[in-house]
């Protein structure tokens, strides 16, 4: 990405992709602009408005009435693994400061997590910010993750920051939109998500010439507040419950630094049917999908390689 450029990668990625899966893109794009109403309808798993309450504005919204549809128990069954796998290593972590809570089989035991995700208002609210019937990532990084972010897992964790505890703008997809579920309370001390608005991280980007070839795709503290200012950052923080919806593409964010206190927070990632890397179907993430599932469920789950 530093010799190329992030820039020039992504739109070459996302040309290829429209070509190459031009007909799913169509699909999905033309069942938003003439259909998704009826879809919405014909899921009936919750109540909904279109267009939704929720929108992103400067890139990001944030819930918390603790009210969406399926959240509590999405919750319970988080808290539950939490109960059993919080506070130990676990093999498949991603990073010291960042590991993973998921198993294989888990999204069949733990139902919620992922109905959560896919009711007709969560969706609406991903579909309106990408003018497309939204898909669940469908390889790296994966649609739901559920993370545990804890410096005494970290062996490393008085050392300087490094990866995802530095700026950065996802690169997999634009637009794009991050479901951040607070699975338990998060304060200053639990290593929040940390975040810049989308005009703030545009102004960043055209000082720093971010995505440009030579410019590295992370960025130190003392690199981004050199042009802009630190007030201007957000930290996710809040109760058990609160929810962040970010395009984390458009939005230079960071988190896991120093977690004193552990931070458990549920991670969904929803794109464009055609993304910016051009390996989005090389490995499939695969959801279950359940018996007499609603056609929109269906779009925004089902693999494309059989």
């Amino acid at each position: 990405m530093k010799r190329y450029g992030i820039a020039r990668l992504r739109a070459f990625a996302k040309f290829y992709n429209r070509w190459r899966y031009a007909s799913q893109e169509r699909k999905h794009r033309e069942a938003y602009e003439h259909d998704f109403t009826r879809l919405l309808d014909e899921d009936g798993r919750s109540t909904y408005s279109w267009p939704p309450k929720i929108t992103l504005k400067d890139g990001w919204a944030r819930d918390d009435s603790m009210t969406l549809p399926f959240l509590d128990r999405a919750l319970e069954q988080a808290s539950a693994i939490i109960a059993e796998r919080g506070g130990r290593s676990h093999h498949g972590l991603q990073q010291p400061f960042l590991r993973g809570l998921l198993f294989p089989g888990d999204l069949v035991k733990y139902p919620a997590l992922l109905d959560f995700i896919l009711t007709p208002e969560m969706l609406a609210i991903a579909a309106n910010h990408l003018q497309t019937v939204p898909v669940l990532s469908k390889t790296l990084p994966p649609g739901i993750r559920f993370m545990e972010s804890n410096a005494a897992l970290d062996p490393d964790a008085d050392g300087p920051f490094r990866e995802s505890q530095l700026y950065h703008l996802d690169v997999h997809d634009t637009p794009l939109v991050y479901v951040l579920v607070l699975a338990d309370d998060v304060d200053e001390n639990t290593g929040p998500w940390t975040f810049l608005p989308a005009s703030v991280s545009a102004r960043a980007t055209a000082a720093l010439r971010y995505k440009q070839p030579g410019v590295p795709y992370r960025v130190t503290d003392e690199e981004m507040y050199r042009v802009i200012d630190p007030a201007e950052a957000i930290t996710f923080t809040g109760k058990k419950g609160s929810v962040l919806f970010i395009d984390s593409s458009a939005c230079f964010h960071y988190g896991s630094r120093r977690a004193v206190r552990p931070r458990f927070q549920l991670m969904y990632a929803l794109t464009t049917p055609c993304r910016c890397d051009i390996t989005q179907t090389v490995s499939e993430n695969k959801y279950p999908i359940p018996e007499g599932a609603s056609p929109l469920r269906r779009m925004v789950t089902a693999p494309w390689k059989t």
